[in-house]
C-alpha cells in the first residue's frame, strides 16, 4: 500500500507541476483553510494546563521527562519553537489535503485517543489513518529525511536512534485505536520530498516492547526515585595533522539529545554553544559543550 500511496501522490504533484493538474476540490480548500486556522490558534494558544504524560512524549529519555514533571523549573524553550511546530502543523494540513485529492482515502484526521498504563491514563491524538491503519506525518530536516524516513532500513534507523519517541507513539496510539501501525509519512522540510517509511507488517514484538517500555517509563517517572541523567558528556580529541597523535582539546561535548532537550542547562550548568573547535572549516558548526576551555586547534 505504502508504494501505491507514494505513486499516486508523486504522480498528482509531478501532473500540478507540468501545469496538468484539475487543481483541488473546493471542499479540500475549504478543509485545508480550517487546519491552518486550529493549527495557528493552538499553538499561540499554548499552556501547560494539559496531562503531563502524553503517548507524544512517553519514548523520550527518562531524564527529560522527569525533569517535565517538576513544577519548579520551567524548560527552556528557544522563540522559534512555536514556528518550528506550526511548521509541522502547517505541513501535515498540506500532506492530508494532497493526499486526499490524488484520491487517498484519508481517514480520523487528529482523533484522540487514550489508553491505560502503568496506572495512569495515557492520552494522544494521531495523526491520521489509511486502509486501516495508523500514520504519523513527520515533517523532516534533509539529515532525518535521508538518513531515516527515506533509506532503505528507515524503519530500523528510526528506532536505532529514536530521541523523540516515534517508535513508542505509534504503538501505543495504534494500541489505543486497536489497529495496526503503518509508519511514517515524511515530508522533506527543505525539497518537498515525500517518503513512507514503513513499520513491519509482523509487529507483534516492537509492540510489546514499546508497551513496556512505555509502562515502565511511566512508573519511573512517577516515582519518588532520585533523578539521574540518561547520557554522559565525552571528551573532544582530534588528530594532530603534523604528528598524527590523537589529542584532547580540553574541551567536553555534550551528548546529541541533550542538545534538543530544553532542560539541558540545569543537568549541566556551564554548559555553552559555540564553534565547533576540532573543526577547520571558514563557518565553523556550532555545537552544545559541557565545558570549554579552548576555541581552535592549531
Amino acid at each position: 500500500m505504502s508504494d501505491t500511496l507514494l505513486q499516486r501522490v508523486q504522480f498528482f504533484l509531478e501532473a500540478a507541476s507540468r501545469g496538468e493538474s484539475s487543481g483541488i476540490p473546493p471542499h479540500l480548500i475549504h478543509d485545508f483553510k480550517e487546519m491552518c486556522g486550529s493549527a495557528i490558534e493552538r499553538q499561540f494558544s499554548r499552556n501547560d494546563t494539559g496531562p503531563k504524560i502524553r503517548m507524544s512524549g512517553v519514548g523520550k529519555p527518562l531524564c527529560q521527562q522527569k525533569m517535565g514533571m517538576r513544577d519548579d523549573i520551567k524548560e527552556d524553550v528557544d522563540y522559534t519553537l512555536v514556528m518550528k511546530f506550526l511548521f509541522g502543523d502547517i505541513i501535515e494540513a498540506i500532506a492530508v489535503t494532497v493526499m486526499k485529492a490524488a484520491g487517498i482515502n484519508v481517514e480520523d484526521e487528529q482523533k484522540p485517543v487514550q489508553l491505560e498504563i502503568g496506572g495512569t491514563t495515557l492520552k494522544g491524538t494521531y495523526d491520521i489513518k489509511i486502509d486501516g491503519k495508523i500514520y504519523d506525518i513527520k515533517s523532516a530536516s534533509p539529515g532525518a529525511f535521508s538518513m531515516k524516513f527515506a533509506a532503505n532500513r528507515g524503519y530500523n534507523n528510526v528506532k536505532a536512534d529514536d530521541v523523540f519517541g516515534y517508535v513508542p507513539q505509534g504503538y501505543l496510539y495504534s494500541e489505543a485505536a486497536g489497529c495496526e501501525f503503518g509508519g511514517w509519512i515524511a515530508i522533506n522540510k527543505a525539497t518537498g520530498e515525500w517518503a513512507v517509511c514503513k513499520a513491519p507488517l509482523l509487529q507483534q514484538e516492537d509492540r510489546a516492547e514499546a508497551l513496556k517500555k512505555s509502562h515502565d517509563n511511566i512508573v519511573e517517572v512517577l516515582s519518588d526515585n532520585p533523578f539521574k541523567k540518561s547520557f554522559s558528556d565525552t571528551e573532544e580529541i582530534y588528530k594532530d595533522r603534523k604528528t598524527k597523535e590523537t589529542k584532547k582539546t580540553g574541551n567536553r561535548l555534550m551528548h546529541m539529545n541533550c542538545g534538543y532537550c530544553g532542560y539541558r542547562e540545569h543537568c549541566w550548568p556551564k554548559s555553552v554553544y559555540k564553534p565547533k573547535a576540532i573543526s577547520r572549516a571558514e563557518n565553523k558548526p556550532r555545537v552544545w559543550y559541557t565545558k570549554y576551555v579552548k576555541e581552535t586547534i592549531e
